[in-house]
């Protein structure tokens, strides 16, 4: 039998001479407890909002965006037709996106309109996100748009709920060959009025909520007299592609005019910010726990104090100094692990409530309840915090308090 994991067991669950200690001691797991649970929760709703953002903003953005390095617009001729026959395209979409005032009746807005192929609606998945209407972009008579749920209201829009039935918006669109001045009346050739019907509202995220109209890429070619010109072209690949091996390749095939970005470059300062705000997070919860470690440092050194007869008693048994140190590191890694192990079944049952039951709602989101992902690089985080600060408090009084009382 391991002698001082004995008697550390026996000290942490007998009761002390000075009750105080027993409390300390209960605090001390208490407090271990709530820190960890506290970690587990709030590292897993940070996972949740990571994939909620990823969800928002990479559904709408395509796997791989290709623009022109130094200019506005490209010949789409210009595109090497290997492009489309690289492994794992699933869909691609050219891409017209141009920044134009939208009108309905006395409300308008500085929207950008963009226009692209019908596979741009199953790339986007937009009959997931489609809020009303339908998800087309023609119909029998024409072109149709798609509005920003946000634009909609805005322009204090309605979606008919009868079939063939729309609200017609006003485009104005600029000139390319035009420029604007501040003579009104030299502004009248300056934009290109037409009129087109709004056929669905969807909802993605705030950005493009407000400010996206989507239209077929012939109706904004032919409004911003673009002819073989495009702005971007987009393309999705199937799941599971590294996309940045697929960047790499594709970088060398359209060559050093273009430059090619993947979903995660296009929103980058979002991410980045995402993974910024998690790591500091998990930096003040590990200074939390840290101080929660003061109490266990508390209980050991009252601890100690109290047993200090018995520790000579042993010592003139021929105990090994060793493993009097052992009794109360021991002492210390009990308590932490108890506190360690409540937090992680109170921490991630809680969790898993959340998922499977919803205790917090969230009021006007994409999603009914507040989000929860598990990660197993969170798990081992929070095995490393606790571990480490735990040992650290369990072994500084064991080694030193001892090394004092036994010299005295």
């Amino acid at each position: 039998m391991n002698t001082p994991f004995f008697i550390a067991r026996r000290y942490l669950f007998s009761k002390k001479a000075q009750n105080v200690i027993n409390i300390i001691s209960g605090v001390s797991v208490f407090g271990i407890m709530v820190s960890t649970a506290a970690m587990v929760i709030i590292l897993s709703g940070f996972n949740g909002i990571e994939g909620l953002v990823v969800k928002m903003f990479g559904s709408f953005d395509s796997d791989i965006e290709i623009t022109a390095k130094n200019a506005k617009t490209f010949d789409k001729n210009f595109i090497p037709p290997t492009i489309y026959e690289i492994d794992g395209l699933v869909n691609y979409t050219e891409v017209i996106e141009e920044i134009a005032i939208v009108k309905n009746q006395d409300n308008f807005i500085i929207g950008t309109i963009k226009g692209v192929a019908p596979t741009f609606l199953e790339m986007c998945e937009m009959n997931n996100h489609l809020l009303d209407g339908n998800a087309r972009i023609n119909d029998d008579f024409g072109p149709v748009a798609l509005i920003g749920g946000g634009a909609l209201e805005n322009l204090d829009g309605y979606i008919f709920q009868i079939e063939g039935q729309y609200e017609y918006f006003t485009v104005y669109s600029p000139n390319r060959d035009k420029k604007i001045s501040s003579n009104k009346l030299k502004n009248i050739d300056a934009f290109t009025t037409s009129q087109i019907p709004v056929g669905g509202v969807f909802s993605f995220n705030n950005d493009v909520d407000q400010n996206f109209l989507i239209v077929p890429i012939d109706y904004a070619a032919e409004i911003f007299n673009y002819n073989n010109e495009i702005t971007q072209l987009e393309l999705d690949f199937e799941d599971g592609l590294d996309l940045n091996e697929v960047k790499s390749n594709l970088e060398e095939l359209v060559g050093p005019s273009f430059e090619v970005k993947t979903n995660f470059e296009q929103n980058q300062l979002i991410y980045e910010t995402s993974q910024s705000e998690k790591w500091i997070t998990t930096l003040l919860l590990g200074f939390i726990f840290f101080l929660a470690t003061f109490n266990m440092i508390a209980s050991i050194t009252m601890l100690v104090i109290e047993k200090k007869n018995n520790m000579k008693t042993l010592d003139a048994l021929g105990a090994k100094q060793s493993q009097l140190h052992k009794i109360f590191f021991f002492e210390g890694l009990l308590i932490n692990g108890f506190g360690l192990i409540f937090g992680l079944i109170i921490g991630y049952g809680i969790c898993f409530l959340q998922q499977h039951v919803g205790l917090i709602r969230m009021e006007n989101s994409m999603v009914e309840y507040f989000p929860i992902i598990f990660k197993g690089i969170d798990f081992v985080l929070i095995l490393g915090i606790t571990l480490f600060f735990g040992i650290l408090a369990a072994y500084l009084p064991s080694r030193f308090l001892i090394n004092r009382i036994l010299n005295e």
